[in-house]
């Protein structure tokens, strides 16, 4: 089982193997191959398996930007109707994924995203719609 942010669902749709550093590309190509339709996925609002090894994280396990991974965390969970501390299978989460975020709902959830303008995960998630 993987354990993953909500916002998270969105950013692994267009991974691309870049990121933040080469210890936390190859953490998150892990993670993403890890993923299968029937890979069981906890939701949290915490960190993650991602997380693990990202710069941004801190000694306390919290994100350097806690605030505002929270509230794209709480807009996820709004717009794909998950909830949190709850496992899905993955497969249901990008059925939810499908089923319930526009593009519109997806730029005014992840506008403010630092990896918003290289279009990696607008790329990933709207590719088969």
């Amino acid at each position: 089982m993987l354990v993953l942010r909500a916002h998270h669902l969105l950013c692994i749709q267009g991974y691309e193997g870049n990121g933040y550093s080469s210890e936390f590309t190859k953490n998150m190509d892990r993670v993403v191959t890890t993923l299968s339709d029937n890979t069981y996925v906890k939701i949290v609002m915490t960190v993650d398996d991602i997380c693990e090894k990202c710069p941004h994280k801190l000694e306390n396990d919290t994100c350097k930007s806690q605030e505002k991974v929270f509230e794209f965390d709480l807009k996820i969970l709004n717009e794909l109707k998950l909830i949190v501390n709850r496992t899905y299978l993955y497969k249901d989460i990008l059925n939810s994924i499908r089923e319930n975020l526009s593009y519109e709902k997806f730029q005014k959830i992840c506008g403010s995203c630092q990896w918003f303008r290289y279009g990696y995960c607008k790329n990933g998630i709207f590719k088969s719609f």
